[in-house]
């Protein structure tokens, strides 16, 4: 699988919640939320060097370009419309060649996200996502076609999109019957948090890029909060009992981001946060992925 360094990493602000499933409004105020948190760490980098704690090393940032793309500007009001626009700013990022870093704003923004990166690649693309939920729902009456619960459903009706490289980590809870026969009709692989504690980080992070990275020429990652346990992230879209902590998924970021080419980070409430907790594991999780991608042979 592809393995390749990169060096200049776009922030992306998309703050839209108008489809949140649950209703709750505040995604929209978490682009700035999470900069504020990010903030605190790229103050700490001095002379181009940043102290890596965890790893005792230091981390040269000479070669690291961070350039703060802003919120792209939506219209709102017609939220296809809306859609097309946050698709039309990341085609924008991904021609200038740079590596984007969307933050949202609630999941329905990862579909033009992922649409972007699969107008881009040549050849089949494959999709991590780290998630809580099945985000399978083909049509409702309160949601329609293209809501948060839907961007992974519509992903699969891409035609360089496959079942069999679309990766579910950290999926849990209950869901709809149809959706299990959905899943096994379409080859796509779940990995429950029960894989975290029983075959450790390393080993889900490989299963993971193996599924995701088969024959595929790029791969996008999808971040919703809630894979964390609601315990990690107050701060979230909708809770979840029973998710990963966050030593595993920040470990797991380190793990997969030097094979992905696109990454968001969506479900992160700041009007429900606690302490701004929730906006500082995902400025963390921004920043892990920066260094890991920045630096692929560790």
């Amino acid at each position: 699988m592809r393995r390749l360094k990169k060096t200049r990493f776009a922030i992306v602000g998309v703050g839209y919640d108008s489809s949140a499933s649950l209703g709750w409004p505040g995604a929209r105020y978490a682009p700035e939320s999470i900069r504020k948190s990010l903030r605190w760490i790229l103050n700490r980098i001095q002379d181009n060097k940043i102290f890596d704690v965890d790893g005792n090393r230091l981390i040269d940032m000479t070669e690291i370009e961070i350039k703060d793309w802003g919120d792209l500007p939506l219209s709102r009001y017609n939220h296809e419309q809306t859609l097309r626009e946050i698709k039309q700013g990341i085609d924008t990022v991904l021609a200038a060649g740079w590596t984007p870093i969307i933050l949202g704003g609630d999941h329905s923004v990862s579909w033009p996200g992922i649409q972007a990166f699969h107008d881009r690649v040549e050849g089949p693309m494959g999709i991590i996502q780290l998630d809580a939920h099945l985000d399978l729902l083909d049509e409702s009456g309160t949601q329609g076609r293209y809501s948060g619960s839907s961007e992974i459903r519509r992903a699969l009706e891409l035609p360089r999109v496959d079942g069999e490289n679309v990766v579910q980590v950290g999926v849990r809870g209950y869901n709809y019957p149809e959706h299990f026969t959905f899943i096994h009709d379409h080859g796509i692989t779940m990995l429950t948090p029960e894989i975290f504690h029983t075959e450790g980080i390393e080993e889900t992070a490989c299963r993971t890029l193996e599924v995701a990275g088969r024959q595929t020429t790029g791969v996008y990652l999808t971040v919703d909060i809630d894979v964390l346990d609601s315990a990690y992230a107050p701060g979230s879209g909708a809770h979840e009992t029973g998710g990963i902590n966050s030593f595993q998924l920040l470990h797991f970021i380190r793990q997969v981001a030097p094979f992905v080419d696109v990454m968001d980070i969506v479900e992160v409430n700041p009007l429900t946060d606690q302490g701004e907790s929730t906006a500082s594991a995902a400025a963390r999780i921004v920043f892990d992925f920066i260094v890991a991608a920045s630096r692929p042979e560790g």
